[in-house]
């Protein structure tokens, strides 16, 4: 069984932009009385400085490149008791998939887990608070308001920045299980699961 709780990307959803990049989100995944995990948490550690590139027309911007950009991030789990970390996952929240994934085979398992890790994803493996286009639009609507025109404001390249999600999960099972590789249980499949904002640059191409 997996079970996956947003409670805190929905919760960061309703907080203004700039709250969310000032800092990374404090808190983490809280431990449930029972629960095999006492913590999880990803924090982003930084970003390539290749910003994401969207293009545009005349009519506007049409779009982001799906080029893989590098995410740097730091992840840390600790299984509860005697309990142990079977298995860690980076993923696209919403997205179905894996961008970073490792087990520990027929072994005991992690007490903690804990590393720095590069992952490359493109903008359409990541949930975004604003994407890169809509961050582009937003700037043209804001040039547009103190006074240029639209093709004064396609006329170059610009600057904004948006707002990624990228998620963790950790999942724990008895030392038993994880050397025979079953986690069939409820508690070995349980997914504890944590989130972090990152703010990634983008350049809003000019018209040609």
């Amino acid at each position: 069984m997996n079970v996956t709780r947003l409670t805190r990307r929905l919760a960061l959803l309703s907080l203004p932009i700039a709250i969310a990049v000032a800092a990374p989100l404090a808190a983490t995944t809280p431990a449930h009385a029972g629960s095999n995990m006492a913590k999880v948490d990803i924090v982003a550690e930084g970003i390539d400085m290749e910003p994401i590139y969207v293009d545009s027309r005349a009519s506007g911007y049409t779009g982001s490149e799906q080029k893989a950009h590098k995410y740097m991030v730091r992840v840390f789990a600790k299984a509860a008791g005697q309990n142990r970390v079977w298995k860690v996952q980076i993923y696209g929240i919403g997205k179905n998939n894996s961008l970073f994934e490792k087990n520990v085979g027929r072994s005991e398992g992690w007490d903690v887990y804990g590393k720095s890790l590069e992952v490359h994803a493109k903008p359409g493996s990541l949930s975004w608070m604003t994407t890169p286009k809509t961050a582009c639009d937003n700037l043209m609507k804001e040039k547009i308001a103190e006074g240029m025109t639209k093709a004064q404001v396609l006329s170059n390249d610009r600057k904004t920045t948006a707002l990624a999600f990228i998620g963790f999960a950790a999942y724990a099972d008895t030392k038993r299980n994880n050397k025979q590789g079953d986690h069939d249980s409820a508690q070995g499949g349980y997914s504890h699961l944590d989130n972090s904002a990152y703010q990634v640059r983008v350049v809003c191409r000019a018209a040609l």
